[in-house]
């Protein structure tokens, strides 16, 4: 476990923020922009299972990931054009103790840079 200004933040929350602001320079050479989920100003200890979350965009879909302390894992891409939901996936349990995000999320990124779920 770790601390923040805002708290605790549990390693699984900080391996994929680590993570993602790793990738954001390598997505945008892909042309997909990364924003961080804002909760605001929330203090997590009135927050029974808080999570950490982000924005991918492409020029055809726009995405959101979210890991909560749990260990669950959410995963949509809707299409920007149609605003059809094409991807939506949910892990109950990340097993891993060091998961491999990249892994994780191959079709996530594929759908994201297409907008298409193929």
């Amino acid at each position: 476990m770790v601390k923040t200004e805002s708290g605790v933040f549990h390693m699984i929350r900080k391996q994929f923020n680590q993570w993602a602001e790793q990738k954001a320079g390598p997505l945008r050479t892909l042309h997909i922009t990364t924003e961080p989920v804002n909760h605001g100003h929330v203090d997590e200890h009135y927050i029974p299972d808080p999570s950490t979350g982000f924005v991918h965009e492409s020029e055809y879909a726009m995405g959101q990931v979210t890991v909560w302390e749990s260990r669950q894992m959410e995963v949509e891409v809707i299409n920007i054009e149609t605003e059809e939901l094409i991807l939506w996936k949910y892990i109950e349990q990340i097993e891993d103790e060091t998961p491999d995000f990249d892994e994780l999320l191959q079709g996530y990124f594929q759908v994201l840079q297409t907008g298409v779920n193929a």
